[in-house]
């Protein structure tokens, strides 16, 4: 039967993989992930894990095991963080370009320089860009339940492919709350084991290309991966509402929308933040401030269709983005995916962007209520006062 046990983000995604039951695991340790990797090879040293846990010496490597192994029919994972992120990245491109259901966690920490060893998105969003899934966990809870829906989602036919889960540094993977660990009886019904029918190492049955050299179907690869893609909404979706009737947990598929009816304007928030932002919400309601709250669970793929919906009901948007993206149009990343999405839409209220947060920033309630107003005062005029703010510059 199901426990619940107090642990922070790195314990939960652990317990997560083990209830998964990886069977390949390859991580080399990193701050803030450095506890997910230990505590995972404790596991497979004490036999709780029946895995074969790689040590490696980069994450590359960690990263070109995990690629070989999901090749050769193996459930993979691996997890890193910041500058691991970067010294991978050239196996992390070869992943959804195989069509390989790995599975990693990244524990989200600012690029260097300058950095910081706490959270900023860019490590992840950086990813954006080449074929992972992106999900975004508030808290250890979602951190284990979001591991065991990523392997479901990646493994899905429809999909096959690779799936980030991110929680930010520190924030989440160093602070502990109550986790209610599942059954692993009723992980195994949820989660069968796993078997690509279209991609393998097996000796015995060599697979050679039919479609021609490879520079010659690129195109076409990308184009099956995008369409990929968007069935991934779908599943995502479908993941999380069975999820939700088997353990009681869901978190609305792509977004979780959070007193919305009714809301004059609305904040979109991205992982941890979304905490305090809920209590923000509840006190301004309380104060006859109409604002309500839009929680992004999904990054890739990006929710357009729930986005609009939204934007068909409320008089502004404000999203909060904890990353940023130099010598760009305006804003962070999240705001720009959101104005795109809204460009061509027949409803597109006016939309604020606010970056906070960066390295690890406390993003408090005053801060998340001052960006509240400024969308309630958007929604009240019809006006923009400023398109991007840095919301905790220190003057």
């Amino acid at each position: 039967m199901a426990v619940t046990k107090v642990l922070d983000g790195n314990e939960a995604a652990a317990q997560g993989v083990k209830l998964s039951r990886v069977e390949v695991i390859a991580a080399y340790p990193i701050t803030p992930q450095t506890e997910l990797a230990n505590r995972l090879a404790r596991f497979v040293a004490e036999g709780e894990i029946k895995a074969k846990y790689v040590t490696v010496e980069s994450e590359h490597a960690s990263m070109s095991v995990c690629a070989g192994a999901s090749a050769a029919g193996a459930r993979a994972f691996t997890a890193s963080a910041s500058q691991g992120i970067v010294y991978m990245e050239e196996v992390i491109w070869m992943v959804p370009g195989m069509r390989l259901p790995v599975v990693m966690c990244i524990a989200n920490r600012s690029i260097a320089f300058p950095g910081a060893l706490k959270a900023t998105h860019s490590d992840s969003l950086l990813q954006r860009d080449n074929g992972w899934i992106q999900l975004y966990c508030e808290n250890s809870q979602e951190v284990l339940d979001t591991c065991i829906q990523a392997y479901r989602i990646a493994e899905d036919k429809r999909v096959y492919l690779p799936v980030i889960f991110a929680q930010d540094g520190y924030v989440v993977t160093a602070n502990a709350m109550p986790v209610e660990i599942p059954d692993q009886e009723a992980v195994d019904k949820f989660l069968p084991p796993y078997k690509h029918d279209f991609v393998n190492l097996d000796p015995d049955m060599p697979r050679e290309p039919e479609e021609g050299p490879v520079d010659e179907i690129e195109t076409e690869s990308r184009y099956l991966m995008d369409i990929a893609m968007e069935n991934a909404k779908k599943v995502i979706r479908e993941v999380d509402e069975e999820y939700g009737k088997m353990f009681g947990r869901k978190y609305g598929g792509l977004v979780e929308e959070y007193r919305c009816d009714g809301a004059e304007g609305v904040l979109i928030t991205m992982g941890s933040i979304t905490g305090t932002a809920r209590e923000v919400v509840d006190s301004m309601r309380s104060r006859g401030k109409n604002i309500g709250l839009v929680k992004l669970k999904a990054f890739r793929p990006f929710p357009t269709e729930e986005i609009r919906k939204i934007a068909e009901q409320v008089g502004a948007i404000g999203f909060v983005d904890r990353n940023f993206s130099h010598g760009s149009a305006g804003g962070g990343i999240g705001c720009i995916e959101t104005a795109r999405a809204l460009y061509n839409y027949k409803y597109r209220p006016p939309l604020l962007g606010f970056i906070a947060g960066i390295g690890g920033r406390d993003v408090t309630p005053a801060h998340l209520e001052y960006m509240a107003d400024k969308v309630l005062n958007a929604a009240k005029t019809g006006a923009v006062e400023q398109e991007v703010e840095w919301v905790q510059l220190r003057r």
